[in-house]
């Protein structure tokens, strides 16, 4: 994230922050973070890594043995994994196991966030792949990661539920950060682009996840275009979720499409194809 003020958070924010707990990242997810940023990660080593730790491998092996996966063999190490789905793939199943153990709750809030932030991890991988612009590792973890400070407001705020309502049905002169803050004096993107910061994620995701309700960013020069690609590609995938699913529906496309469907140069048509290739795309992995 850039160093400049950032303006838009209340200057009692600090002592809101101080109260909310963010959770440390997790050790060997640092090492394995380390080992895939060099220029030739050691694919026995990551196997090792993850491999130590017995909950993290079976819930590894669990994940990639459903038929999310789909895989023609059963996998019975984390060395097979490595080799059928390749590092990059575990590391990033690793990370998303991470970070719901990082969360001690297993609210039906919670698990409908879990199950809509994986959908947004596929979704954006699909775009980052099709309509390209931005790698495929980092559209995934910003799936993961973009709306991470919501279970932190959950926790810290009783009626936060009642925040996400009021700032899903907001309309568009209204930003959804700026009904978080006006009622709780800070706001999710905030906080996870935060904990993204302290986990270690690359400063373009820091930036999109901040930055990602604050559509303004598209008509500013000094925002990187794989940052905006990464917002626009989100705001499509959670069009295709908000409009396959009961959940609550969300003025952010109404706020935003135009701008994404702009910098991702689609058509009316373009955006009703991927928007149903989405769709299949969700149903086929629940």
């Amino acid at each position: 994230m850039d160093a400049t003020p950032d303006n838009s958070i209340p200057p009692h924010a600090d002592a809101v922050l101080k109260n909310i707990v963010i959770p440390s990242c997790p050790a060997v997810l640092t090492q394995l973070r380390s080992e895939m940023a060099k220029d030739d990660p050691d694919a026995g080593r990551v196997a090792r890594m993850v491999g130590t730790d017995v909950a993290l491998s079976l819930a590894v092996l669990r994940t990639i043995n459903s038929p999310y996966y789909g895989l023609r063999r059963h996998v019975d190490d984390i060395a097979q994994a490595v080799l059928m789905i390749g590092m990059r793939q575990v590391s990033m199943l690793v990370t998303s196991i991470l970070m719901r153990q990082s969360f001690n709750s297993s609210s039906l809030k919670l698990v409908d966030f879990w199950n809509v932030s994986s959908k947004r991890s596929l979704g954006l991988a699909k775009l980052a792949r099709g309509l390209h612009g931005a790698e495929v590792h980092l559209a995934q973890s910003f799936g993961l990661f973009c709306d991470i400070g919501i279970p932190l407001l959950l926790q810290r705020f009783p009626d936060y539920g009642m925040t996400l309502k009021l700032a899903n049905e907001a309309s568009e002169v209204v930003a959804f950060t700026d009904v978080e803050r006006q009622r709780h004096g800070a706001d999710h993107a905030h906080i996870g682009a935060l904990m993204a910061r302290s986990w270690g994620l690359a400063d373009t995701l820091c930036q999109a996840i901040r930055h990602h309700h604050d559509y303004s960013v598209f008509l500013d020069s000094t925002v990187s275009a794989e940052v905006t690609r990464l917002i626009a590609f989100n705001l499509l995938v959670e069009f295709a979720i908000q409009s396959g699913s009961d959940l609550n529906a969300s003025e952010e496309w109404n706020k935003g499409g135009d701008h994404a469907i702009g910098t991702l140069m689609l058509s009316d048509q373009d955006v009703e194809d991927w928007i149903e290739d989405l769709q299949s795309g969700f149903s086929a992995n629940e």
